[in-house]
């Protein structure tokens, strides 16, 4: 948009035509709102502070639009103008404001509901912030000015603005333009300018009537929203304590509210329910209803139906001593039914009961008597699952004196909905076991279902869904045949929809009766012209379709294959739903249909996925060959597929259509899945080459041979291929037997210093008894072993010859054999050392009864912690094939065996531990113990536990005991144990978090936390030269640490709240110690877990901030300023300059994200802090502009 004129614009808005005068403020409008003209405006403020006065003029436009026009003109110029001139408006707009008030304030009432012109344009000025969405001013949501007060014009209209609307007359244009100034600028006032605030509503709301005390009482909501003291509630509340009156205590009640929806516990609560509850004392009402008066009791009720509100508060809020619940619940009981107008039932005559009246005698009769005790009723209802909810043990004395009297059958509909919620609370907090506490309801429900108005028949049927968790089937029969005694529509309705969905969901066999009326309005649903509730219908139908057979089952199956064949009708996902209900209605229904429409939608990219799912899923030996042959043709198209979902979908239908066919023609399948092989994700190998054994006659033919083998050299060279994947060798066992040539290619081309390798060319070598190739390895094992035992070229013939021997016997390398080789001083390559333990491992598998005692007698016997540890590793192998006695003899052995703790032997602990959790013989694990040694190995076996043990009670127990003695152990001076234990914790966490979660608060945290601060035991000095080095060896410790409180952040806030995990104490030991550290690899990771703490917890970071007067945050603030003080050196290596640029880049990043933190949380208590802030900022920007642009922190 091009630049506007000023001048011109001028003329145009003082025009005699108000067209013009229209256009011109439009045009005002849009040039604001547009950036690219905006911003190129130097002078735009002077500009605009030129023109305020025509502006405020055509506030008093005698045309309607341009006075509307100029209203909206002030929202959007808000942006441009400096803070003197947006208070010189403030100011001149406020006159307005007070002159309108003049000039009206001698008419009787008019200013207590006259909003005026100049008031809503002033009010607009403050649309302006993060609540702008909800404005009632920014109608047309055009305007991208977004813009936020800084403190101090905040201050500046606070100062000028407040005590203009305090010391006046109140009228609704001050209530209002207050309650727009609290929500949107209220985070500028202290906590005592918000009590005397407070203080001076609390006296309006006393003083005035209609909507100004209405109005008066939702800007104290939002001035009591921005307490943070229990100081300023406690004060206020001791005024209005104070200020009781008798005619005042309607306005006593909603005050009290106020405060208590605060959520700040009050010192004065048995005051507060001491007034609640001497106001909802029953008094017997007279006999002779004539003498009642009438007026008198409406103004009681409505009395007491505050109270009751406030009473809900209370209970809700927690506050209610425990001492009182019982007296509440009382009190309930007595209120459920309360209806003083009503004829007491004994004195009704029987014949009576037959009289009916029309509707509109019985709605004219709740008028003539509608004296508001309805509400009391349906507050009294809400009061109860109040107290459910904050007093949980209240459940049983709810469920027997409360439940039976709620007023199922009030002539209100709200009492009754209010009823049916409570009771659904007290049914679903109710366990199966005690089913007989709410089984008074089955018969009211049946007796109101009969009686009760259609349109509150979907609301007894919801409770009627909370009770299908029980035993209901009888009360679920009933309910039908009132339904249908009834005559009432339930088809085409989500409500009884839903009823049907959660009845077939809990009961398996219902009677045909009930069944029929279902399917009926199945089908009548599955042609309904929603497409939403068609498909729900579809959804709900895989539950009928477990039920036993029924009459209209195939003509559902019908409306379904339809639904399928008609695809270009519907919905993508309703179809889909079609396939996955005949998936369900399949082995019930006519199966050759439903294969047969399952033939086309396999073809159609929106149904494929869905269909090989469904396919997948029923698929048996009952289908037809040529059904599966023409499937195995579309899914070897679909497996190529670039979405993955469906190629791995179609390679698990078509693993499970090979193992029940016979041999055949499969060319095409065969060339793909060779092509697949190459391209596929890793996770998909078993599958492939479960299937390639199938094909293993076709994929072994020479057009495929030559591809496929180079494909598995290929993945076998890049170790995408572990030793352990059964299929993959199951599939070169059966190709060796007819290639006997595999040998000599695999020989030649696949990388022979790998263990993998070894197994192949082994497997090949015996599958065809290719002795003379055993033979060369054998004669060079001997030449290395005899010659040169370091040789790089002996581990591959020992592996070789180690899986040779699990097929046939290598007398060269047996088991004294292999112990001997690891018993060699002179070996010292660690490739062989490794090979000799994998191939002892292998032969011991064999001879297993012989071979452990020979290997545990080295084991014993030996002084060399790399031959013991090579030697375990042979014991891993080889427990696989031992007997549980066998195990228990290996456990003692490693378990007990004598060693000397320290750094030098961690590796063969770590092995030993590995050992024993795989064996773990748990009635002899030792959990006390002052040895380092048992303490380290505890340690490991601990960490298998948590990966592989499964979840039992006593499982459960002995990983409780494993963890809380391991929390002990951090307090050991030694890196290796502290290391493994947060590491332990780390997996726990994630593996076993039931184990961890409820001590991690208490317990856990605590001990972290010790760890986060840099210790001189840990730090040792290095001489390199004339120079000196310190080395924290402790750096790794609090990197895991900081990785463990990473996860702990990243908790679901479900799961933060259950376990009562403090995060701003997390949050302030990170700042306290990680952004102080003086290892910059923490300082990152203290700056990626305050990141991530901002991302995923912004509410308690700004309870962070502004507790203790933001002192937290001003040390965060210092701890940042200090760590960018921070110079690199001259004399820097290139990995010290990335170590820097990472710092630096993370302080921005958490810099940026906590902004928004600082913007929620602004408030006066916090401006020295944010003043800082500030500075803060401004110097990030300017010293490292770089940086600043190219750091991402959103």
């Amino acid at each position: 948009m091009h630049d506007i004129n000023f001048n011109v614009l001028k003329d145009r808005a003082m025009d005699v035509d108000p067209d013009i005068r229209f256009m011109a403020l439009e045009d005002l409008r849009k040039f604001l709102q547009d950036e690219s003209a905006a911003l190129t405006r130097t002078t735009l403020n002077h500009s605009l502070e030129n023109f305020f006065p025509i502006l405020l003029s055509m506030l008093n436009d005698q045309n309607p639009d341009v006075q509307s026009q100029a209203i909206k003109s002030f929202e959007p110029m808000v942006r441009y103008l400096s803070n003197e001139t947006f208070l010189k408006l403030v100011k001149k707009l406020f006159a307005l404001v007070q002159k309108s008030n003049s000039s009206t304030g001698n008419v009787t009432g008019l200013k207590s509901f006259t909003v005026s012109v100049p008031n809503i344009a002033l009010r607009s000025l403050f649309a302006q912030s993060n609540s702008r969405d909800k404005s009632e001013f920014v109608s047309d949501k055009l305007s991208n000015s977004n813009y936020r007060f800084d403190s101090r014009l905040a201050r500046s209209i606070m100062d000028y603005l407040i005590p203009q609307i305090v010391d006046n007359p109140v009228t609704i244009d001050s209530i209002e333009l207050l309650i727009d100034l609290v929500t949107e600028i209220g985070y500028v006032l202290t906590q005592d300018e918000l009590l005397n605030l407070s203080l001076y509503l609390t006296k309006v709301a006393m003083s005035e009537t209609g909507l100004i005390g209405k109005k008066s009482m939702v800007a104290l909501e939002r001035v009591v929203a921005l307490v943070r003291t229990d100081v300023v509630v406690n004060k206020l509340l001791a005024h209005i304590n104070e200020s009781v009156q008798p005619t005042k205590l309607f306005v006593t009640f909603q005050l009290y509210s106020v405060c208590l929806k605060r959520g700040i516990k009050p010192n004065s609560i048995d005051s507060i329910y001491n007034t609640i509850t001497s106001n909802l004392k029953i008094e017997a009402t007279k006999d002779d209803e004539d003498d009642l008066d009438f007026d008198n009791l409406v103004k009681e009720n409505s009395l007491k139906d505050e109270a009751l509100t406030t009473l809900i508060d209370l209970v809700s809020q927690n506050f209610l001593p425990v001492e009182f619940k019982n007296t509440v619940i009382a009190l309930t009981k007595s209120y459920v039914n309360y209806n003083p107008l009503a004829q007491d039932e004994d004195f009704v005559d029987d014949d009576e009961e037959d009289i009916s009246f029309s509707d509109d005698e019985q709605e004219e009769e709740d008028d003539d008597e509608n004296d508001g005790s309805w509400k009391l009723r349906a507050k009294a209802t809400i009061l109860a699952r109040s107290l459910l909810k904050s007093f949980p043990d209240t459940l049983e004395l709810l469920s027997r004196g409360v439940l039976p009297v709620l007023s199922f059958a009030d002539s209100n509909d709200q009492v009754v909905s209010e009823a049916i919620k409570s009771s659904i609370a007290i049914v679903n907090s109710t366990s199966p076991r005690d089913s007989s506490n709410v089984s008074v309801l089955i018969p009211i429900i049946a007796e109101r279902m009969k009686l009760a108005n259609e349109t509150q028949v979907p609301l007894f049927l919801k409770l009627v869904e909370s009770l299908n968790r029980f035993d209901n089937t009888a009360l679920v029969v009933e309910l039908f045949e009132i339904l249908k005694n009834r005559k009432l529509i339930t088809s085409g309705s989500f409500d009884y929809l839903q009823f049907y969905c959660s009845t077939l969901k809990f009961h398996d066999n219902l009677p045909p009766q009930v069944i029929e009326r279902m399917s009926s309005d199945f089908i009548k649903n599955l042609d309904d012209k929603s497409f939403n509730m068609i498909t729900d219908s579809i959804k709900c139908l895989s539950l009928l379709f477990h039920q036993d057979s029924f009459k209209e089952l195939d003509t559902i199956v019908d409306l379904l294959i339809h639904k399928v064949e008609d695809s270009k009708k519907y919905p993508s996902d309703l179809v889909r739903q079609s396939i996955i209900a005949l998936g369900e209605a399949y082995g019930r229904a006519d199966n050759k249909k439903i294969l047969n429409v399952f033939k086309h939608s396999i073809e159609y990219e929106g149904t494929s996925k869905t269909t090989i799912d469904v396919l997948t899923q029923i698929y048996s030996t009952d289908i037809p060959s040529d059904y599966s042959y023409l499937i195995l043709k579309k899914l070897s198209t679909s497996i190529m597929s670039s979405n993955e979902a469906t190629s791995v979908a179609s390679l698990l239908l078509m693993n499970k259509i090979f193992e029940r066919l016979p041999s055949g023609d499969f060319d095409d399948t065969a060339g793909n899945l060779v092509l697949l092989l190459g391209v596929t994700n890793k996770a998909n190998y078993e599958c492939i080459f479960h299937i390639l054994i199938k094909l293993v006659d076709t994929v072994l033919q020479e057009k495929y041979r030559t591809p496929l083998i180079k494909t598995i050299v290929k993945l076998v060279n890049e170790g995408k291929i572990e030793v352990t994947d059964n299929s993959f060798f199951q599939f070169i066992t059966t190709a060796c037997k007819q290639i006997p040539d595999f040998y000599d290619f695999f020989e030649q081309n696949l990388n022979l210093n790998s263990e993998l390798s070894a197994k192949i060319l082994a497997i090949c070598a015996t599958q065809n008894k290719l002795e003379n190739k055993i033979m060369a390895r054998r004669e060079e094992f001997q030449n290395y072993y005899n010659t040169n035992i370091n040789d790089d070229r002996l581990a591959f013939d020992i592996l070789f010859l180690g899986y040779v021997g699990t097929h046939i016997e290598v007398k060269e390398l047996d088991v004294q054999t292999l112990i001997g080789v690891l018993n060699n001083s002179q070996l010292t390559n660690d490739d062989n050392i490794s090979a000799a333990s994998t191939a002892l491992g292998l032969i011991a598998q064999k001879h297993i009864d012989s071979a452990v005692p020979i290997v545990l007698n080295a084991y014993e016997t030996s002084d060399k912690t790399i031959i013991r540890g090579s030697l375990v590793d042979s014991l891993s192998i080889a427990a696989d094939a031992c007997t549980e006695d066998q195990k228990r003899v290996i456990w003692n052995k490693v378990f007990n065996f004598p060693v000397e703790f320290g750094h030098e032997v961690i590796t063969e602990l770590k092995k030993s531990g590995e050992l024993l959790g795989k064996i773990a013989v748990v009635d002899e694990l030792t959990i006390k113990t002052d040895n380092l040694k048992t303490t380290y190995l505890i340690l490991v076996i601990t960490k298998s536990l948590l990966n592989n043990l499964e979840a039992t009670k006593v499982n459960n127990t002995l990983l409780d005991s494993l963890i809380k003695s391991s929390i002990d152990w951090l307090s050991i001076v030694n890196i290796d144990i502290r290391q493994i234990v947060v590491g332990n914790l780390l997996t726990g966490l994630h593996s076993k978090p039931d184990t961890v979660l409820p001590i991690l608060d208490s317990i856990i945290l605590p001990k972290i936390f010790e760890q986060l601060q840099a210790e001189d035991s840990f730090k040792k000095i290095i001489t390199m030269g004339p120079y000196k080095y310190v080395l924290d060896e402790g750096l790794e410790i609090r990197k895991l640490c900081y990785e463990f409180i990473y996860s702990v952040i990243s908790l679901e806030n479900s799961v933060v709240a259950k376990y009562n995990i403090n995060l701003e104490n997390i949050a302030s030991k990170i700042i306290e110690f990680g952004l102080v550290d003086n290892q910059t690899d923490v300082t990152v990771l203290a700056c990626i877990n305050l990141t991530n703490y901002v991302e995923l917890h912004k509410d308690s970071a700004v309870e962070l901030i502004t507790r203790d007067g933001g002192n937290m945050f001003t040390t965060m603030i210092n701890n940042l300023k200090k760590q960018l003080s921070k110079k690199l050196s001259a004399k820097a290596s290139t990995q010290d300059s990335e170590s820097h640029q990472e710092r630096i880049k993370s302080i921005i990043k958490l810099s940026k994200k906590f902004a928004s933190v600082v913007e929620a949380a602004e408030s006066n208590d916090l401006a020295a802090a944010i003043r800082i802030w500030n500075e803060y900022n401004n110097d990030l920007k300017t010293n490292f502009t770089i940086y600043y642009k190219s750091t991402d922190g959103v």
